[in-house]
Parts: structure tokens; C-alpha cells; sequence
């Protein structure tokens, strides 16, 4: 009996394209309908946020207009029962009970940072505190002395960089005249007790005197106390917001008002002092609201479609499975001579012809696979076989091939360098030369050369032989090499005691530095030599960097670097020159 062989099954394609062609219906008939619906609902949901927004900040403007209303109200009637007081008594000029009366009152409104007493000509009486009573009369006498009643300021500031203050004030009187004031000043940003609330609930505001000034701005608008509103980029936007009258939830979108040109809705409302309260709700807000409503449609459309999808996957899951197991005995009985005959009880009523079917044809097929079973098991071998010897050449060429490939290699880099010191020879001279110049021509950037040429060095020879004179040159590219921070550098030894360093991204006064350290780092390797004027090896270098006018070819900077080297020598060598 043939043995078994295992084998993948694959799925068959009409299996596939009933799940594809059922996936379209089912997105047709449900879940475009469902994205239809989702987006209707994202649709009004959204409507319905920025009504009810725009109530909410018409609401909270309402509230914080009534707030602040409410306290200038209070702080103005507190100021006028006192003048009406003693007005009535005649006691003006005791300054005792008027420092007593203001001391009081400030400790009963907290929101009173100062409160004076003026006569007529606007001197001062009594103030509390008295250390920090300002000696001039201020805005609030002007208009109670004009007016003869109750007066509330605009914002103003007593001295620079003091905080802004408004004041109320109240007319004193004596035998029906004029007798001066009682003024109270209050720092804007503590008149209203709602000021917290607005920024820690995301709200921003401004408060605008009569004069356009900026009494008060949360920190979120790009305004300062004092600012005059149309002076200012954001003042633009903000004035393009009308007060709001009616009882509906009007805002108006200002654009560029917060920091970073960001907007935002705002709402104005007109206060009973004439000034004018702006409650802004940025834009970012409830464009994050927007954007959760829509998230939640999304993720509910998204659990639908998957409910569906994962219901019609199950029932094409089980109409595949049986496909799938007529498959695989259809293939056992091809590859198997003992396979059971498919039992027609297994399948689906709808398939149970089809395995009648192929129950008779798997007889017809055993004998005739099991010749080509055979046939192919000896092709198998054969195969196997030749495999192996293949193989075994590929890793043998390749093998020597890498081997070549070093060897070339390590001769093309002995070629390139010089065997004595292990810089760059003649040959990696005009290379790296030409790879450099093009590479800095074509970034646009700088590049220096150093030519080098130690002093007395044929002396050297002449008095201590080539083989010290070998190790001297050895030592010597050493302390170059030392003297060098940078990877890129390159050092190269064209012949004889001449060296030529490149020094890539490296302007001139960078390159004479470099040739400085050479220098001292050539005299600090100690390379004895009677016959220098210092009894040491010593260096002579010329720098020279790229200029435009150069052209294409490097041997006009190595020129140059030439002739600074000339000038070097000739300036008494062990230096550096240009």
C-alpha cells in the first residue's frame, strides 16, 4: 500500500467569492443604512451641542454680567449711605470718624483696596490705608463733582505698573452744596466673584470700559489691562461682537482673539456702568465635543457592521468547513489507497450528490495515482540528489570568491597606502584629493589642506641613517595622527618628509588651529635631532583653504598651502603661515 502523503489544502475559490459577494450585499442592505443613520444622528447631535452651548454661554454671561452689576451696585450704595450720612450730620471735616467709617467698610467689602475722602477742591481728608493714598483726585471726582451724584469710573492706574483699579464715588454735601466726595477704588480683577469660576470651567473674559480700554482679560486672550481695545490684533475680532439683547442664545465666532490665533465663540453683554463684559468659549472646546459625538456614532457603526459581518462570517464559516472537508477526501482518495469513501451523511442535503460523485470516481483514480506515485518518488530522489551536489559547488565558488574578493581588496588598500607610516601613499593621495574637492564643490562647503614638511630631516638621515630616520617619520605621523580630532581628516605622505593633511567642513581659522596643535604636539613627541636649533624634530606647515575662484581642480589650494609652507620655512621653520 502506497504510503500517505501530506498535503496542504488550499481553499477553492468559488468558497471565496460567495463571502465576497455576500460582504457586498450585507454592506449594501446594512451597514451603508447604518452609516446613513450615524451620520443623520452625528449631524443633529452636533446641532443640538452648539445650541446648547450657545445657551450655556449666553447663560454664564448672563450670570457673570449680573455679578458684576451686582457688586459695583453694592460697593456704589455702600459709598452713598456713608456720604448721605454724614452729609446729614454736618461732621465732614472729622477726619477721626471718617478714617473709622473707610476702615470699617473696607473690612465689610474686602473689594475695596482703597477708599478716600476728598473735599471739595480735592484734597484729601481721610484715606485707609492712608500709606498708599494716591495725593490726586482721580476720574471718580470729576464726574461726581460734574454730575452731583453717584459716579463709576473707567479703568485707570494711580502709577505705572500698578494694578487697575475702578472707583466708585458718592458727593458729600454742606447746606446743599458741593463739599467733595467718598470714593472707593476697587482692583478689576477682584470685583467679580466669578472671575475663577470662568477660567477653571474653560470660559475666557473681557471686561471694556466706556473708553474701549481693557479692564480686565483672562489669561487665555493676548491682552493686558490698559490696552486700548482697537489698538490691539485681537481688539478686531472682539469688537465685531454685538452686545446681545434678546432672550435667544446669540454668539458671534471671533477669530483670533486667543493666544496662538486660535477662536472662539463669544457673547457681549452690556453692563448698567456703561461698560461692556465679553464671555468667550474657545472654539477648540466644542470642536473636542464635536469630535467625541462623532467618535461614539463611529465606534457604534463600527460594533454594528461587526455584529453583522461577524454573524454572516459564522454561516459562511460552516457552508466553507463542509466544502472544506469534501475537498480534503476528495484529495485523500487520490493520494490515499486506503481513504474511506465520503459518507454522504456528513454533508449538507445540497452536497450530498457531489460526494456521491466523487465516491465513484475515487476508484477509478487510486489505480492510476499510484503509478504516478511512484514515478514521482524516483524523481524525487534523483532531484535530491543533484541538489546536493549543487550545492555543494555554490558554497565552494562562493567561498573562493569572497576570498578573492579580500584579497583584491586589501591589495587595492596596500597600493593606496604608505607601507612606512600607514598614511595615505602618492596614489590615495590623488584620490582622496579629488573625492574631497568634488564632495565640497558639490555640498557647497569648506575645505583646508595642510602642507607639512619637517625641518632639517635630510640632516636627520645624513647623521642618524634611513632606518632611524624610517622610525623618526613613524613616530612623526603618530603625533599627527594624535593632533587630529575629527574622523574625517585624512593624512597623506606623497614622498619623502613632505605630508599633506585634509581637513573637510573646516574653515581657515579652525585649519591654523589644527596646525597649531601639529606643531606642538611634533615637538612634544621629543624626536631627538642634534642638528635642529632646538635638538628635536620640528615642523613646518603652510594652511590654505578653498576659495570660488579655484575652479574644479584642488592643486590650486594645494598651491597656496605650498607657498604659506615656502613662507614658513623661510620665517624660520617650526611655525605655521598662510
Amino acid at each position: 500500500m502506497a504510503a500517505a502523503v501530506p498535503i496542504g489544502i488550499r481553499s477553492a475559490g468559488p468558497d471565496w467569492a460567495l463571502r465576497r459577494d455576500f460582504a457586498r450585499l450585507l454592506v449594501v442592505a446594512v451597514v451603508l443604512p447604518a452609516l446613513i443613520l450615524c451620520a443623520v444622528l452625528a449631524w443633529y447631535q452636533s446641532a443640538s451641542q452648539r445650541r446648547d452651548a450657545a445657551t450655556q454661554l449666553r447663560s454664564v454671561a448672563e450670570i457673570t454680567k449680573r455679578d458684576f452689576d451686582e457688586t459695583l451696585r453694592v460697593h456704589g450704595a455702600v459709598t452713598s449711605v456713608l456720604a448721605s450720612r454724614r452729609s446729614g450730620e454736618n461732621s465732614l471735616g472729622d477726619r477721626a470718624r471718617w478714617s473709622g467709617d473707610l476702615r470699617r467698610l473696607r473690612d465689610q467689602f474686602p473689594a475695596f483696596a482703597q477708599m478716600r475722602v476728598l473735599d471739595a477742591q480735592g484734597r484729601i481728608v481721610a484715606a485707609d490705608p492712608a500709606d498708599r493714598a494716591s495725593i490726586a483726585p482721580g476720574p471718580c471726582f470729576d464726574a461726581a463733582q460734574r454730575q452731583d451724584a453717584p459716579a463709576v469710573s473707567d479703568v485707570y492706574r494711580t502709577a505705572p505698573g500698578t494694578p487697575p483699579l475702578a472707583c466708585v464715588a458718592a458727593p458729600l454735601h454742606a447746606n446743599g452744596r458741593f463739599a467733595g466726595i467718598v470714593e472707593g477704588a476697587m482692583r478689576v480683577e477682584n470685583s467679580g466673584q466669578r472671575i475663577a469660576w470662568l477660567r477653571m470651567h474653560g470660559y475666557e473674559a473681557v471686561l471694556v470700559d466706556r473708553k474701549g480700554q481693557v479692564a480686565y482679560a483672562s489669561s487665555g486672550l493676548p491682552l493686558s489691562p490698559m490696552d486700548d481695545i482697537d489698538d490691539v490684533p485681537a481688539g478686531a475680532g472682539l469688537r465685531a461682537v454685538a452686545p446681545s439683547t434678546g432672550d435667544e442664545a446669540e454668539w458671534s465666532l471671533a477669530q483670533g482673539v486667543l493666544h496662538d490665533d486660535e477662536d472662539a465663540y463669544a457673547i457681549a453683554m452690556p453692563l448698567e456702568s456703561g461698560w461692556r463684559l465679553l464671555v468667550l468659549m474657545p472654539k477648540a472646546i466644542l470642536d473636542a465635543q464635536l469630535l467625541r459625538t462623532i467618535g461614539t456614532m463611529v465606534g457604534l457603526l463600527i460594533g454594528v457592521a461587526a455584529g453583522v459581518l461577524g454573524i454572516a462570517w459564522w454561516q459562511m464559516r460552516r457552508l466553507s468547513t463542509s466544502v472544506h472537508r469534501l475537498l480534503v477526501q476528495m484529495q485523500r482518495f487520490a493520494l490515499e489507497h486506503a481513504s474511506a469513501p465520503i459518507s454522504k451523511d456528513s454533508m449538507p442535503q445540497e452536497l450530498a450528490p457531489l460526494a456521491d460523485a466523487m465516491n465513484q470516481l475515487s476508484d477509478r483514480m487510486a489505480d492510476a495515482y499510484r503509478a504516478t506515485s511512484r514515478s514521482l518518488e524516483e524523481q524525487r530522489r534523483l532531484r535530491a540528489s543533484l541538489e546536493q551536489v549543487v550545492d555543494a559547488r555554490e558554497r565552494e565558488i562562493a567561498q573562493r570568491t569572497a576570498e578573492l574578493r579580500n584579497v583584491v581588496a586589501e591589495l587595492d588598500r596596500l597600493s593606496r597606502t604608505d607601507a612606512l607610516t600607514g598614511c595615505l601613499n602618492y596614489r590615495g593621495f590623488r584620490e582622496v584629493a579629488n573625492q574631497l574637492w568634488h564632495d565640497t564643490h558639490s555640498k557647497g562647503g569648506m575645505l583646508s589642506a595642510l602642507a607639512l614638511d619637517i625641518d632639517h630631516f635630510k640632516s636627520y638621515n645624513d647623521r642618524y641613517g634611513h632606518p632611524r630616520g624610517d622610525n623618526a617619520l613613524k613616530r612623526f605621523a603618530g603625533a599627527v595622527r594624535s593632533a587630529l580630532y575629527h574622523r574625517e581628516d585624512v593624512i597623506v605622505r606623497p614622498g619623502g618628509e613632505e605630508f599633506i593633511v585634509f581637513l573637510p567642513d573646516t574653515t581657515l581659522e579652525q585649519a591654523m588651529r589644527v596646525a597649531e596643535r601639529i606643531c606642538a604636539s611634533v615637538l612634544h613627541a621629543d624626536i631627538a635631532h642634534a642638528g635642529s636649533p632646538i635638538g628635536v624634530l620640528t615642523v613646518s606647515i603652510g594652511v590654505a583653504t578653498n576659495l570660488p575662484e579655484d575652479g574644479d581642480d584642488p592643486e590650486v589650494m594645494l598651491a597656496r598651502a605650498d607657498a604659506a609652507l615656502y613662507r614658513a620655512k623661510h620665517a624660520g621653520r617650526n611655525r605655521v603661515a598662510l
